[in-house]
């Protein structure tokens, strides 16, 4: 064969045999189409298409799931039951649960008969979205959930979105050590081999009445085996949870950020519990969050950093009217061990309202052996106290098994109608420095700024109460007050524009 024609013929041969295998991965990557109808489907049929769908989550259940699969669950449909699905995706072809048609999102409720309505359990690479997901008993029962993920002695589970999920009625038990019950659970175990999550995602899901918690982690990974990477919160909408709303536990460098989380409580007496707020982990971002209306008998704070945690960043957050304060730092100095809690940074927040408390309430509160914490450039508004002869307190140190040390509180702007407290004596080698203090009382018009009366300011205060601004208003306020990192002279007349009009 002459050379040229040779080469001609190995050239397309080698093409060949580099397309097709091509082709066959990218139809597996494409998966198959499942579908399921609670009205027109039929248990009997394939599940293949529109025609042929399912009819209910017991028959889905029975298949095994690989890469690609796309499974269907027709809009305005009413699915009662579990939906417990086998097998994974992967990287790129992850197994996505969506809806199709027409109306309203497909509702799929195990109604107290099965204690999570969708469980993910040793598997990965799926997304879970658009679907309607409730689980409400005849009776509250402890760790009942809507979605639950649950790995044990898996390893690294990869992969997995919770998306514009809505997860509503959900009656767990109120106290926590009875079992509590959640919106959404997230737990891994390892006992024979360390398991953690990578690249989890929970965006854009609405939460409504979810008994006790709302987005919970039990636990994302651990320090033994590893803590969790990748973790995103971002962009859920929370209301109804009366305990804790969103907490991330055993991860590093969570991202919880863009939520919003509103009418929280109340909890029986004793039950403590906070709007957002990390447990037991490693350079957590809390930011551009807000949290109203926290009522539990105990904290009922908008942010916390927790036991065991490191270098925690919560800025750029929006608080009102919680009974416990805009934020709690803390740590158990019997439970802290070698982790501690150090390096929190609490800066360029916003809190209007909050500390409702009559007694031993303070707008942010650090408590037992909590070293090297930073709060600055927060802007705390405080209007007239709703209960006679409340303390005003801004900033106070608690003993808890141990005291704070190294705390720096510098460049804060705080109105009050009177003189705000501040009360670190407990704590060690705590720094004040250049903090703003505006009392808006007739007789103590210490730091008022411009021209404008004290009564005036007073009144503006009090507009707080029925004027409530926006995430973006009072994050735009926070960078006008604190231009290159200063305070501004006329941060008052800034705060008073939040209510103008």
């Amino acid at each position: 064969m002459h050379r040229r024609t040779f080469l001609r013929h190995t050239t397309l041969a080698l093409a060949t045999l580099s397309v097709v295998p091509l082709v066959r991965v990218q139809a597996a990557n494409r998966g198959r189409t499942w579908y399921v109808d609670a009205n027109g489907g039929d248990d009997a049929h394939d599940g293949t298409s529109e025609a042929r769908a399912f009819r209910s989550l017991d028959r889905l259940n029975k298949e095994t799931f690989g890469p690609g699969d796309h499974i269907l669950f027709k809009r305005g449909g009413d699915y009662p039951g579990a939906f417990l699905p086998k097998g994974s995706g992967s990287a790129g072809a992850p197994i996505v649960a969506d809806a199709y048609g027409q109306g309203a999102p497909p509702h799929l409720h195990a109604d107290g008969k099965a204690p999570s309505t969708v469980r993910l359990q040793n598997v990965e690479y799926w997304t879970l979205q658009n679907l309607d997901i409730s689980n409400q008993g005849p009776q509250p029962a402890p760790r009942r959930t809507g979605v639950h993920l649950f790995h044990q002695d898996y390893g690294v589970a990869h992969g997995i979105t919770l998306k514009n999920l809505h997860v509503h009625d959900v009656n767990g038990v109120p106290v926590k050590k009875d079992g509590g019950g959640s919106g959404i659970l997230v737990e891994a175990k390892g006992k024979d081999k360390p398991t953690r999550y990578e690249s989890l995602a929970i965006i854009d899901n609405r939460l409504d009445n979810t008994q006790r918690d709302g987005i919970l982690f039990l636990g994302a990974g651990n320090r033994q085996g590893g803590l969790a990477k990748g973790v995103v919160v971002r962009g859920n909408q929370l209301s109804g949870v009366p305990g804790d709303c969103i907490l991330v536990k055993g991860c590093d460098g969570a991202l919880v950020e863009h939520n919003t989380v509103s009418h929280c409580g109340p909890l029986p007496r004793g039950e403590a519990a906070a709007g957002i707020w990390p447990f037991d982990c490693d350079n957590t971002t809390v930011q551009y969050n807000e949290v109203s209306d926290h009522k539990a008998f105990a904290d009922g704070q908008a942010y916390d950093s927790d036991f065991r945690c490191r270098n925690t960043v919560i800025q750029y957050n929006y608080s009102h009217d919680n009974v416990g304060g805009m934020a709690l730092v803390c740590n158990d100095g019997r439970s802290g061990g070698d982790i501690g809690n150090t390096g929190t940074i609490v800066r360029f927040n916003v809190s209007i309202n909050d500390a409702l408390r009559k007694t031993d309430s303070a707008s942010l509160r650090i408590s037992g052996p909590v070293d090297g914490s930073q709060i600055y450039n927060n802007i705390i508004i405080i209007p007239e106290k709703p209960i006679a002869g409340a303390e005003v307190t801004v900033f106070k140190a608690t003993s808890w098994k141990g005291v704070p040390s190294s705390t720096n509180i510098h460049d804060n702007i705080v109105v009050s109608p009177q003189e705000p407290g501040i009360d670190m004596q407990v704590a060690q080698a705590t720094k004040l420095n250049e903090n703003r203090m505006v009392a808006t009382t007739a007789s103590n018009q210490k730091g008022l700024a411009g021209s404008q009366a004290a009564s005036t300011e007073h009144a503006m205060l009090e507009r707080f109460r029925s004027h409530r601004p926006t995430l973006a208003q009072v994050n735009t306020l926070v960078k006008a007050c604190f231009a290159n990192g200063k305070p501004v002279a006329n941060a008052v007349d800034l705060i008073g524009q939040l209510t103008a009009g």
